[in-house]
Order: C-alpha cells, then structure tokens, then sequence
C-alpha cells in the first residue's frame, strides 16, 4: 500500500516533470501531426516521411503524445487522432494550436526566468531592457500573427457565453478594447443582430479581423479602429474588456477605465472578462489556472491577476461603480460596472 509520504513524492515529481508535456505538444504541432493524423491512421514510417523526421524519433514522440491521450495506436500499429488531440489541429472549431506554439515557445523562454521576476519585480521584457505591452510584436509579423491567433484560441470558448449575456436591450454600440482580432465582437454581433460594434487595438492586432468578421457574417456591422486604449476612445454603450486590465499595473489600468468612462453614453457600461483570484486560494484545478496566469503576467508584463475586491477598487478610482457579477465562463468571471 502507497504512504501518504509515497503518494506525495510521486505527485510533486508529476508537477516538476510536467514540461515534458508542454514540449511534446508544441513539437507536435510544428510537425504538423495532428493534421496528418487527421487523414486517417497512419504508420509511424509513413508519417516520420509525410513529416520529414527521422522515424524511430518520431515513434517515440507519438508514444508520449498516446500516454497524453492525444493519440492512440490501432491493432495492427497505425496511429489515430483522437479527440483531444483533434483539438491541436489548425482547422478544429476549437483548434488551440497557436496557444500550444505560444505557451511553449516565447512563454517557456520567459518562464525559466521566473525566479528573477520574483526577485526583482520587473517582467521578462523590462530586465531585458524592454517595455511592458505589445508594440514590440510591430516589428515582428510572424511573432505578431502567432500572438494574436493564440488569443483568439483562448478568448473562442467564453466568447458565446460573454454574448449570451449581453442583453441588448439600451444598447446599439458595443467597444471591443483592445480585442485584437475581434473573436469576442464577432460572437456578441453574431449573437445579436440589432447592435453594432467596435473593435479597437493597435494595428498590428487587428490585421487579423477582417477574416473573423466576415466569417461571422458580421463584417457591414463593425467599424475597426488602430488605436490605444491609453488615448481618446471611441463613442458606445457597453465597453468590453476581455483579458485587457490582467496586462497592466493598477495605475494603467485605472487610466484604461477612466478613458471608457469619458467616452461611453450616459447609463453606459463597462464590462471586464478575466480571471479572478480567490482571497484565499485552495488547490483547486480553477486556483491553479488563475495562479499560472497570476505569474504569467509577471514575467510577461508586469500585469497581475486580481482579486474581486481589488477589481472593485479600480473601479472606483476610475469613477465607475461595481455591479453584482453576471456570470462566469470557461474559468472567466464577468465584472460590470457602470458610470456614478
């Protein structure tokens, strides 16, 4: 029988040993496997060739991508995609392909230097000689392109949910800020036909909307606008903020609020999507997703996951005052506040 002490060991060397699995996933899709895999079963040969690998290599990368259950192996040897690992695959509804080449790629490379951040307080970017937020992704387009794709992998899952609780009713103009290219905006249009839309970010950000808004069908009825969201905003009815305030320190975004609070109409109102962190974090699988991103942000941005309590103090110095909460998805929270 396995101790207590037994079964701690062997889960903290899970914890510690768990990058394998980040790795595994991101080399397989720069291989491209989930996609060959999607055709059909394969054998291993045949795809280290369709892949240019070199073959037992390969095999032993499709064994840990079956211990993953992303793959699975048929009775006479040939490997299958499975549901999982179809989710890896460029054209899945539901791909989180660029998120996996993101997270271990530039994200990885900032991690190993957590420990610094935690010494020094200062992102990855600025001990670097950096500045904090994403214009450095302009003079970047491949970087640029992966960025932006992988949000719109982690904004599709809660975006439905977001519009579903919209109530359109008083409302005609909806701000995307800083909504990159535009997944969040495209479902609440889709979602609602009467409302019209703006999605605001930097240039380069929004180079990947036109193809979201016409696939939504949405396209006659949202404007784009290259912009900050630290200067003048457009003129609306509902500000919408999804995974915006994490990036930055309280000051920032205190001035972020405080523009949607200048330019929304009267009985306007400012929506937040982001995780929230309990004033008292458990083990939960939510606690942990919020504490990786928590940290992400560290080393990142020099942003910073909050409390409800510290979301209500921003808030507040902005002049806006925070509602009951209207929701919850996909581990994001809906923060409403509106104008005094």
């Amino acid at each position: 029988m396995e101790t207590a002490a037994g079964a701690s060991y062997a889960e903290l060397l899970d914890l510690i040993n768990a990058s394998w699995s980040t790795q595994a996933i991101r080399a397989a899709c720069v291989l491209r496997v989930p996609e060959r895999l999607a055709a059909g079963a394969v054998s291993a040969d045949a795809l280290a060739e369709a892949t240019g690998c070199h073959a037992p290599s390969l095999q032993r990368l499709l064994r840990g991508l079956i211990a993953l259950g992303l793959c699975a192996q048929d009775a006479s040897g040939r490997y299958t995609l499975t549901p999982s690992g179809a989710l890896l695959r460029e054209d899945h509804a539901q791909s989180l392909r660029a998120w996996a080449l993101l997270a271990g790629g530039t994200i990885w490379q900032r991690w190993a230097e957590l420990d610094q951040s935690v010494r020094s307080g200062l992102s990855h970017r600025r001990r670097h000689g950096g500045a904090d937020g994403f214009d450095d992704l302009a003079h970047s387009p491949e970087a640029a392109a992966l960025f932006y794709r992988a949000m719109v992998d982690i904004t599709r899952s809660v975006a439905g949910a977001v519009a579903r609780t919209i109530d359109p009713a008083g409302v005609q103009r909806v701000v995307d800020v800083g909504g990159g290219s535009g997944e969040l905006i495209a479902q609440v249009l889709a979602t609602h036909p009467t409302l019209h839309g703006v999605l605001l970010d930097l240039p380069h950000g929004l180079e990947g909307a036109p193809a979201v808004l016409e696939a939504a069908g949405v396209t006659p009825r949202c404007c784009l606008v290259a912009g900050s969201f630290f200067d003048a905003l457009p003129a609306g009815d509902l500000y919408l903020l999804k995974s915006v305030l994490h990036n930055w320190d309280d000051a920032r975004c205190v001035q972020i609020l405080r523009r949607c609070r200048a330019a929304m109409a009267p009985h306007g109102q400012v929506w937040v999507v982001e995780r929230v962190m309990a004033d008292r974090v458990g083990t939960t699988s939510q606690d942990r997703a919020v504490a990786r991103s928590d940290l992400n942000m560290l080393v990142a941005l020099s942003g910073r996951e909050r409390t409800a309590r510290e979301f209500a103090a921003l808030f507040a110095e902005a002049g806006l005052e925070m509602q009951p909460e209207i929701g919850e998805a996909g581990g994001f929270r809906l923060l409403h506040a509106v104008g005094p």
